[in-house]
């Protein structure tokens, strides 16, 4: 389900008022307790996915002691408080709070860069500040006094995601590192680096933090005015058909493009596999899907089905309040796909994004190439959102409510993890700067063998 980045992991906090910098211990404890009973009461997936969710909860709270709570130290709880759920579709704030309100007012000196995470390594991308110290390429030994492990172990421990995944956090941390580490991890007016250089070097160098009208300042300097991003319906799929293969992108499953472009998933996805009949090789492309409207990954579902499943059901749904439902495995559709089907995945292939990637791998046989999605295989807490509003703060928690789940599978055994590869994919820093692409090249490799 598309969620645009704030937290990306989705999480969305509502309204806090701006006077409210500080809170007591009992008015931090209160706000916690109403948090941890509205998760209880409806996240229906909870104790399927953390049974010791109350005893991790309860050490969050010993944790408050007697002291003044600070903002950022209230909302750090609140956010470990809805990733002990291990669900990541939490929602938790919006830019017009008081934990976010100062990136937009220009309020707020945070860091002026973009980084990537590889193999537990963060390496500069982008550099917006007035020193110019910084290069894309450059490794982040320490910031501030932190590892590259102890920043991204702080990130794992409050950012809400599916289980014992952590690609999707990486992935998603990637978007927003500058703002994330200053409302998770330090707010220092001067940063503080260890870096190494490609060349094997390493320098200690310091950056001033600067507010987000000044990074625009910087960047357009440097790389010139941006141009304007043109909506089109290529951002929801394309399809290329080549000489041995068809490469189907899969982008987004977003409602609000669907409904722009009338798109009806089942009458695309026929005109799609008529497209390709015959074509011997399939790959699907799902690499940044986030999701969105079930139906995409769902509909998909005829046009893949190869095998007699017999009464196996294709999901099934458990609302907060115990209601349940089961979707029916449907019936094979005359445009069934016959070929090889090879699909692109990595951490931000999420919700029905990973959802289509698991059905792929379970009705067309098809070898997954990349990183573990952001969604764990077996099920996931989705669907309409309970607002629960805490009293003291006025920040407003939006609880996923339906518990989403699947057969058990035969191909994948796994617990509280993604769709894992088939074909793990590994990049360099240097194959991220030469922009190579490896999850198609071992496509194209594997098709090739196939030949």
């Amino acid at each position: 389900m598309k969620r645009y980045l704030l937290i990306s992991a989705g999480l969305l906090l509502s309204i806090l008022p701006l006077c409210a910098q500080t809170f007591t211990a009992d008015q931090a404890r209160q706000d916690l307790n109403t948090l941890v009973d509205g998760i209880k009461t409806y996240n229906a997936a909870l104790y399927t996915y953390n049974p010791e969710y109350d005893q991790q909860a309860n050490q969050v709270l010993e944790n408050i002691g007697t002291e003044e709570v600070s903002l950022f130290e209230h909302f750090n709880m609140i956010s470990q408080l809805c990733a002990l759920s291990n669900e990541g579709h939490f929602g938790l704030g919006d830019w017009s709070d008081a934990v976010h309100k100062g990136i937009p007012d220009n309020t707020f000196h945070y860091l002026p860069m973009g980084i990537r995470i590889l193999d537990g390594r963060i390496y500069v991308w982008e550099a917006y500040s007035d020193e110019g110290l910084l290069e894309k390429g450059d490794e982040i030994l320490e910031l501030n006094g932190k590892t590259a492990s102890d920043i991204l172990r702080e990130f794992y421990k409050v950012y809400p995601s599916d289980g014992q995944i952590t690609t999707y956090v990486d992935r998603t941390v990637e978007i927003g590192f500058p703002w994330l580490y200053y409302f998770y991890i330090d707010r220092p007016e001067t940063h503080e680096f260890a870096i190494r250089k490609p060349d094997g070097s390493t320098q200690k160098i310091a950056i001033r933090a600067l507010t987000r009208d000044e990074q625009v300042e910087n960047y357009r300097a440097k790389n010139g005015q941006p141009e304007p991003v043109k909506e089109s319906i290529s951002d929801l799929y394309e399809l290329e058909v080549k000489e041995n293969y068809a490469l189907l992108t899969l982008k987004s499953f977003d409602r609000g493009l669907m409904e722009k472009y009338d798109i009806n998933p089942r009458k695309l996805y026929k005109s799609i596999f008529e497209e390709v009949e015959g074509v011997k090789n399939l790959i699907v492309d799902l690499r940044g899907n986030t999701g969105g409207r079930n139906e995409f990954a769902d509909d998909m579902v005829p046009f893949i089905l190869r095998d007699d499943h017999g009464n196996e059901f294709l999901k099934k749904t458990l609302s907060w309040e115990g209601r349940e439902r089961t979707y029916k495995l449907p019936k094979a559709d005359k445009n069934l796909y016959a070929g090889n089907v090879y699909v692109l995945v990595d951490g931000r292939t999420w919700s029905a994004g990973s959802t289509l990637a698991r059905y792929l791998k379970e009705y067309a046989g098809a070898v997954i190439i990349g990183e573990e999605t952001g969604t764990r295989y077996e099920g996931f807490a989705a669907g309409s959102k309970q607002t629960v509003e805490l009293g003291n703060s006025g920040l407003q928690v939006h609880i996923p409510r339906y518990h989403i789940f699947f057969p058990e599978s035969a191909l994948q055994k796994t617990t509280n993890r993604g769709v894992m590869p088939d074909h793990s994919i590994t990049y360099t820093i240097e194959d991220l700067i030469a922009e190579r692409d490896l999850h198609l090249e071992k496509a194209r490799s594997l098709i090739a063998g196939n030949n």
